[in-house]
């Protein structure tokens, strides 16, 4: 079995290049085309260009378990059989870690599987015990790896004539193709109120807040640094409800400790940050006020924790590894995470970051309701605090619990306005 990997090539100028390479060490010719000619032309962030080389890095890897040679297919125009469209499909919906011999990390979102072979899963000696990933998950694989076999097939006719027996067989291939993987894409989850994202409940907060305080006996970390860092990352985002690549790219002096604000900038391809897999900010730069104890534990851990690791003088972002020094990583915040639900029996086993995102947003709507704020006012507010256009509507998608218990109230209400003998 071959060794497939994505590695992110970091050039001078600071811009990402997420790589496929093989088992010789070499760039996956097509793979590599494929990107560079339809995503990275037209300026695709690396994070898009980097889970679409991984989902074709899973394509690989089943064109070598099924043994066929897609360039001799493609010759003959000929793809994929059914059959081999349906192997595709229920590939695609295992943890990468399960699918074969795949040298390449998974996003930390996808590890929420037990470890399941391919061979086994074949074989048909499992059935129930195994877990899939997320289904928003495998369909963007499948619609990248239909991309990448349209878009080589595309090029391929480009090459031969018009009236060929093998052009006409590989455009009939190709539709046959592209119909086979569309038709078994997994449905889009709802967005209804009912399967929306809520923030955590107050209760859930405040058993968070109490294990990550950094003497709780209760945390599960042992380092002194560790502890204090990971209570004030939590706290960050709980207090300012920011997402986890402008959190990763703050810097200390980003902070006005005599003003008590923070500026959450956008810095894409920065030569200056050392992490190939550089955390952004997908929102706009804004600056914001840091409450006094907020502000207070940050300078704390500045001038006590972090000063004391020589690798975080050569670099000026807040938080960083307790070992070196160096710059927190994504798949070190994310662990985070993972240690709090594995480890906190009391806390829910689907905890993590971005919930505290949608906490924040439940607050402010509270905190807006109970100061009168007109409906015009708080739509803009909220907009400037997380980084929104004006006009977005991303605010839907994070107040659907404050919208449900207001609902729930009116209801209410008006239910007991009937009991009670009322008509309106």
């Amino acid at each position: 079995m071959s060794r497939f990997r994505v590695k992110t090539v970091l050039t001078s100028d600071g811009e990402r290049l997420p790589m496929l390479i093989g088992s010789d060490g070499s760039p996956v010719w097509g793979a590599m085309v494929f990107v560079l000619t339809e995503l990275r032309a037209r300026n695709r962030a690396a994070s898009t260009i980097e889970n679409t080389l991984r989902a074709l890095m899973i394509f690989q890897v089943f064109l070598e378990q099924r043994g066929i040679n897609l360039e001799q297919r493609m010759s003959s125009g000929r793809i994929l059989g059914l059959d081999e469209i349906e192997d595709l499909v229920r590939i695609c919906r295992l943890p990468v870690e399960d699918i074969g011999d795949v040298g390449s990390e998974a996003p930390i979102s996808e590890l929420h599987s037990s470890a399941v072979s391919l061979e086994r899963y074949r074989s048909g000696r499992i059935v129930q015990e195994r877990k899939e990933i997320v289904p928003a998950f495998s369909a963007t694989r499948l619609r990248c790896i239909r991309d990448y076999l349209k878009w080589a097939a595309v090029n391929r006719m480009s090459r031969l004539d018009g009236n060929s027996e093998i052009r006409l067989a590989l455009d009939a291939a190709t539709r046959f193709l592209v119909e086979g993987i569309e038709a078994r894409l997994p449905p889009a989850e709802s967005r209804g109120v009912l399967s929306g994202r809520e923030g955590l409940e107050p209760e859930v907060v405040s058993e968070l807040l109490r294990v990550i305080r950094a003497d709780s006996p209760d945390n599960p970390w042992h380092d002194e640094h560790s502890r204090y860092r990971n209570e004030l990352i939590v706290l960050w985002l709980y207090y300012l409800g920011l997402r986890r690549g402008e959190l990763l790219g703050v810097r200390v002096s980003d902070i006005d400790f005599r003003k008590g604000t923070v500026v959450i900038a956008r810095r894409a391809d920065d030569k200056n940050d050392p992490r190939r897999r550089q955390p952004n900010a997908k929102t706009r730069a804004r600056e914001i006020p840091l409450a006094s104890d907020l502000l207070e534990k940050t300078s704390n851990y500045v001038m006590t924790f972090r000063a004391k690791l020589s690798g975080a003088r050569k670099h000026g972002f807040l938080f960083v590894t307790s070992d070196t020094g160096r710059p927190m990583s994504i798949p070190a915040f994310s662990k985070i995470f993972v240690v709090l639900r594995e480890k906190c029996k009391n806390l829910p086993r689907n905890l993590f970051a971005h919930l505290l995102r949608h906490t924040w947003n439940d607050r402010f709507s509270e905190e807006m309701d109970r100061r009168g704020v007109a409906e015009e006012t708080e739509k803009k507010t909220r907009s400037y605090l997380m980084g929104w256009s004006e006009t977005s509507g991303s605010a839907a998608t994070y107040t659907r619990r404050h919208i449900r218990k207001k609902a729930e109230q009116a209801s209410l209400s008006m239910q007991e306005q009937i009991l009670n003998g009322g008509t309106k």
